[in-house]
C-alpha cells in the first residue's frame, strides 16, 4: 500500500471515530480530498464500510426532524391560542 492510500485511510479512520460515524461518504471524500470511490474502497477494504452513515439527513423544511421543538400538534395549539386571544 502506498503512502497516499495509507494517509487517506488514516484520515477516514480519524473522521469516522471523531464524529462517531455521523458522516457520509461525501464527507469522507471532501475531508480527505480523494474521490468517493477511493474512500468507499478503502473503507470497505479496512472493514469500516458500516461505520459511517449511508445517506445524508434531509434538512427540508417540509420534513420534521427528531429533536425539533415544533410538531404538528404544537402548530395546532398555537393556532387555537391565537383564536382565543383575538
Amino acid at each position: 500500500m502506498n503512502s497516499r492510500i495509507e494517509r487517506i485511510a488514516y484520515q477516514i479512520y480519524w473522521l469516522i471515530h471523531t464524529t462517531g460515524g455521523d458522516c457520509t461518504l461525501s464527507d469522507l471524500a471532501s475531508f480527505t480530498g480523494a474521490s468517493q470511490a477511493t474512500c468507499r474502497n478503502i473503507a470497505a477494504w479496512r472493514g469500516w464500510a458500516t461505520l459511517y452513515r449511508r445517506t445524508a439527513r434531509s434538512h427540508s423544511a417540509s420534513r420534521r426532524r427528531p429533536g425539533d421543538l415544533l410538531t404538528p400538534v404544537d402548530d395546532q395549539v398555537e393556532a387555537l391560542n391565537r383564536l382565543v386571544r383575538s
